[in-house]
């Protein structure tokens, strides 16, 4: 019986990356095969696009996997905005074995399109967590937006303060751009000193509301979200904070201009 969910034959879909426009989901996600011995370490971004949820358009791999000796071995969590004449993507690189020599496991990578099909690394755009203020090895899920107010970009991530009781360190962090190319580092958005991180921040306006969605990286693995009347907080927690149950992880959304959906 054909399922009613996208699964990628041999393998399986990780963490999706929802991207809408002129009515077509472009929903690119990690592509894992849980296989090393047949196909290799690391994870890279595929693309699937649907105008209706239940046919599918397969495009194939749109950020190859990078080598044992390149920060993007895994090609992790991320966003996809347009922009300044083209399309960017920026994402996790994470590579493991870089713990052991010192270096960052995880950095904020950065690649464009004219397309949303063919993609170019832009790998000096690079940049880690500055370990004044958060922990070295958990700098993720880069969401990027444009804050019409500040007049520039900003950006979300998954982060850890360096303080703290060892499972409360998580936050929000943010970085501010004017180009989309050199990233400003500022105070944390939302540090509520709760959870061990705050996986794949996302954040849309919907009426006279913000909405804040992350995942709880804990043994609960949920999809929680928080309100507001503005950027700037109070972060309210409405009496149920969580979507659906437990195998409901990572999870961001996308609108077509008129309804938004969750992936």
């Amino acid at each position: 019986m054909k399922s009613f969910f996208y699964k990628p034959e041999g393998a399986w879909a990780a963490d999706f990356i929802p991207f809408c426009e002129d009515g077509t989901f472009h929903l690119f996600y990690l592509h894992d095969w849980r296989d090393p011995a047949q196909h290799g370490e690391g994870t890279p971004w595929y693309q699937v696009s649907t105008n209706d949820f239940c046919h599918f358009s397969e495009h194939g791999e749109m950020l190859p996997r990078g080598t044992k000796e390149e920060q993007d071995l895994y090609v992790f969590t991320g966003s996809v905005i347009k922009a300044r004449g083209c399309y960017h993507i920026f994402y996790t690189g994470h590579n493991p074995h870089f713990k052991k020599n010192g270096k960052p496991a995880q950095g904020v990578m950065h690649a464009v399109s004219d397309d949303l099909l063919h993609w170019r690394k832009v790998p000096q755009h690079t940049f880690y967590a500055p370990q004044d203020r958060y922990e070295p090895h958990d700098w993720r899920d880069p969401f990027v937006f444009w804050n019409r107010e500040a007049e520039e970009y900003w950006m979300l991530l998954a982060a850890r303060v360096r303080t703290g009781p060892s499972r409360r360190r998580g936050c929000t962090a943010l970085c501010a751009s004017r180009d989309l190319a050199r990233w400003q580092v500022r105070e944390p958005f939302w540090s509520p000193g709760l959870y061990f991180t705050h996986e794949c921040p996302d954040l849309f306006a919907m009426g006279d509301w913000w909405y804040l969605v992350f995942s709880e990286f804990s043994e609960r693995c949920v999809t929680r979200y928080r309100m507001s009347r503005s950027l700037s907080g109070p972060w309210l927690t409405p009496a149920n904070d969580t979507f659906d149950g437990r195998a409901f992880y990572a999870a961001k959304t996308a609108s077509d201009g008129e309804r938004r959906f969750i992936f």
